[in-house]
C-alpha cells in the first residue's frame, strides 16, 4: 500500500465517523405560558324562553299522542297503543299520563311486572295531583292482583 492510499483511507474514515457523531443541541428555551386571553362570556345560544317554548310544544305533542294511544287502547288495539305511548314519552319523558296509560296497556296484556315499572314512573309525576291519585291507587291494586295471580301455581 502506498503512502497516499493509506492516508486517503484514514482521512476518509475520519470524515465518515465524524459525520455520524450526534450533533450537540442546545437545550430548548423555557417557554412561558401565553398570556391568558380574556374572553367575553359566550352569549346564550338558546334563550331560556325558547327552551320553555320547546318543552311546552313537546308536552303538547305528548298529550296529543297519549290521547291517540288512549283511543287505540279503548278500541282493544293494545300493541299499537303501546307504540303510540312510547312515542309520546320520547317527546316528553316527564309526561305522567303517558306512563299511566302504558301501565294500563301492559295490564291488558296481563303483564303485571311491566305494568308495575310504568306505574311507578307515572306515580313519580302524577302522585301530587289529586285527580290522578285515585286512579293510581286503583291501578296499583290491579297490578298487585295480576302479579299475585300469575305467581300462584
Amino acid at each position: 500500500m502506498t503512502f497516499k492510499t493509506r492516508w486517503g483511507g484514514i482521512v476518509l474514515g475520519i470524515l465518515l465517523f465524524s459525520a455520524c457523531r450526534p450533533a450537540i443541541l442546545a437545550p430548548p428555551p423555557v417557554l412561558e405560558p401565553p398570556p391568558e386571553e380574556r374572553k367575553a362570556p359566550p352569549p346564550d345560544a338558546v334563550p331560556p324562553e325558547a327552551v320553555q317554548n320547546e318543552l311546552s310544544r313537546r308536552a303538547q305533542v305528548a298529550a296529543a299522542l297519549t290521547d291517540q294511544g288512549r283511543q287505540l287502547l279503548e278500541a282493544g288495539r293494545v300493541d299499537q297503543a303501546i307504540r303510540i305511548f312510547e312515542q309520546a314519552l320520547s317527546q316528553s319523558a316527564y309526561y305522567g299520563p303517558g306512563y299511566y296509560y302504558l301501565a294500563e296497556s301492559w295490564l291488558q296484556k296481563d303483564n303485571g311486572i311491566q305494568a308495575r315499572a310504568f306505574h311507578e314512573q307515572a306515580a313519580l309525576y302524577l302522585n301530587d295531583q289529586s285527580a290522578w291519585r285515585e286512579r293510581l291507587n286503583r291501578q296499583q291494586k290491579r297490578i298487585e292482583q295480576t302479579i299475585s295471580r300469575r305467581s300462584l301455581p
